[in-house]
């Protein structure tokens, strides 16, 4: 017996609280990695970043007249020190701005297919709260145990045939990917996972299946 799962999925959730401006997709859409698709107001940030571009040119134009001055003897070099200092912290203070302006959007970590969100534009959300899950499900993990006695057989590159309860009558066939190293204790098993292509789209992470293991072909003999 063997559960499907996505190759990869995450649940979107926001690293600050904030309220949300934009919803940049619909349900069941396909989304692309970078795609941006959940705004929150950052107005204040952004207003930030600004300010901070502002003092950064300012402390270069300071270091760069300093930078003359001093060539010509008219300052110390500890005022050259003071402004580059000064311009240092300048840097980092727009780095750090545009850093909070950035956690104000949430992007798609991968391309998969957005489920059906929690939320709507107007809501404000505190950090952490779920917004919407995304699923990568172009192949599809099949995660299943076997009795120990058969780790010595079981091996990456394998195969599996799988049935499955929701659509009768077809069979799928998945590689063997991994082979947990830990058997486990009260069960006696060991855990196996494969891998089926799904550009079809037509399993679902969550389906329930029934798994036979190939071990070998032999000839005139069938699958044993």
């Amino acid at each position: 017996m063997g559960s499907l799962r996505s190759r990869r999925g995450v649940v979107l959730r926001p690293e600050v609280s904030g309220r949300i401006t934009q919803l940049n997709f619909t349900d069941g859409q396909r989304v692309r990695k970078g795609q941006v698709l959940v705004q929150f107001d950052d107005q204040l940030p952004l207003a930030q970043v600004q300010q901070s571009q502002a003092e950064l040119s300012i402390a270069q134009a300071n270091q760069k007249r300093n930078q003359e001055l001093v060539a010509q003897n008219f300052i110390s070099q500890r005022s050259l020190d003071e402004s580059a200092a000064n311009l240092q912290v300048a840097q980092a203070k727009l780095s750090l701005a545009k850093a909070t302006a950035a956690r104000l959007k949430i992007v798609a970590p991968f391309d998969g297919i957005a489920g059906i969100r929690l939320v709507n534009v107007g809501d404000y959300l505190k950090d952490g709260a779920d917004i919407v899950n995304i699923e990568d499900i172009e192949a599809i993990y099949v995660d299943f145990r076997l009795p120990e006695r058969f780790q010595s057989k079981i091996k990456r590159g394998q195969t599996a045939v799988l049935d499955i309860d929701a659509l009768p009558g077809r069979k799928y066939t998945a590689q063997i990917q991994a082979i947990d190293p830990l058997i486990d204790a009260n069960g006696r098993s060991v855990g196996v996972r494969g891998c089926i292509d799904n550009r079809q789209l037509q399993l679902r992470p969550g389906m329930f299946a029934r798994v036979n293991t190939v071990f070998g072909v032999r000839d005139n003999a069938g699958d044993s």
